[in-house]
């Protein structure tokens, strides 16, 4: 049995019987984790994004806290390896974990991303792992303008372009993250399924599906979370989640109010996950952790207290230094829950 602390948290379940397992284990353990024939994926948060092998990631957001940690994914089952056009991918029966780089010097945003998300779907479809779960997507400079475009904005109308808008297409969006890094490729990684995940939606929210259109010629395509059975597992993923009410933007250059109004929007998602799929949760200071997307590291401190305030210590913790999509909010906040 692997044991993993992270902020009070210690993850005492037998993995080896775990479809799927989501924790954090100390960057000295690399070696054995890597080596590990169960181990789906490690990954990694540093100051430039690269698919280091078929099983390793790092990520172009920079550990503001949590830097001695690794991301390590984990399955019952020893994972397949393949890759498919620019896709890095690693699958079991159950599911697909791919991954894929490309430089964002190659082409404009809304081009690129068309061309990321066609591959994905492609791979999809070719083993047979339709339904997309859980997505994340980093952006080189998310908040620049190209063309006219904001590059989110441009990311945005590529993604929409890619994926199947048939009628209905809304109800079968997966959870996902969008955010910024300071280095020039375009990273996406994500978890594909054989089976739909429940959708959850905020009633305090538009869905970001049906925002108008003075955020993007076209709309975000994902749900606010995804409940997910894996096993006798199930898995709760909550999107990047922002201080917005309605479809707009709150509390403008005011830190602790942002956070605040990001925890109550997920504090709503989990009581809405809960009701759909009986978690046994009823806030985010019950999830198994969250990550924070920062956009102004002199704000590290003052969001380490507002969170020990708001929610304790016992949740698995990570801050990044990142962009967040719009350029008014100062945080996005992600979440995710294992439990029987």
């Amino acid at each position: 049995m692997l044991d993993a602390k992270i902020g009070g948290y210690v993850n005492t379940t037998s993995q080896q019987a775990l479809l799927l397992d989501i924790h954090y284990q100390q960057r000295d353990s690399l070696a054995d984790v890597v080596a590990d024939p169960y181990t789906l994926a490690v990954i990694d948060f540093n100051s430039q994004s690269q698919i280091k092998d078929e099983k390793r990631i790092s990520i172009g957001t920079p550990a503001l806290t949590g830097g001695d940690l690794l991301e390590v994914w984990r399955t019952n089952e020893i994972p397949e390896s393949g890759i498919s056009g620019d896709i890095h991918y690693r699958r079991t029966s159950a599911f697909i974990f791919g991954q894929i780089l490309i430089s964002s010097d190659s082409d404009n945003m809304e081009s690129l991303t068309q061309s990321i998300y066609q591959q994905i779907n492609q791979l999809q479809h070719q083993l047979s792992f339709p339904k997309m779960i859980r997505v994340w997507n980093y952006l080189p400079w998310i908040n620049r303008h190209d063309d006219g475009l904001e590059r989110y904005q441009s990311f945005c109308v590529g993604r929409h372009q890619a994926i199947d808008t048939s009628k209905g297409f809304e109800s079968h969006l997966p959870a996902a993250t969008a955010v910024g890094t300071d280095d020039g490729g375009v990273l996406v990684y994500f978890l594909a399924a054989r089976e739909d995940g429940i959708q959850i939606e905020n009633p305090r929210q538009v869905s970001a599906f049906a925002y108008p259109s003075k955020y993007a010629p076209k709309s975000p395509t994902f749900s606010r979370a995804v409940v997910k059975q894996w096993g006798r597992q199930k898995h709760l993923y909550i999107s990047g989640t922002a201080s917005i009410l309605g479809h707009e933007t709150r509390h403008v250059n005011k830190l602790g109010e942002q956070l605040d109004e990001c925890l109550n929007n997920m504090d709503i998602l989990i009581s809405e996950a809960d009701k759909a799929a009986e978690l046994g949760i009823n806030n985010v200071s019950d999830l198994t952790g969250i990550k924070i997307y920062l956009r102004n590291k002199d704000y590290l401190q003052a969001t380490i207290d507002h969170l020990k305030q708001r929610v304790g210590e016992k949740v698995s913790l990570i801050i990044l230094h990142s962009d967040i999509c719009r350029d008014n909010l100062l945080l996005e906040i992600e979440g995710f829950y294992s439990g029987t």
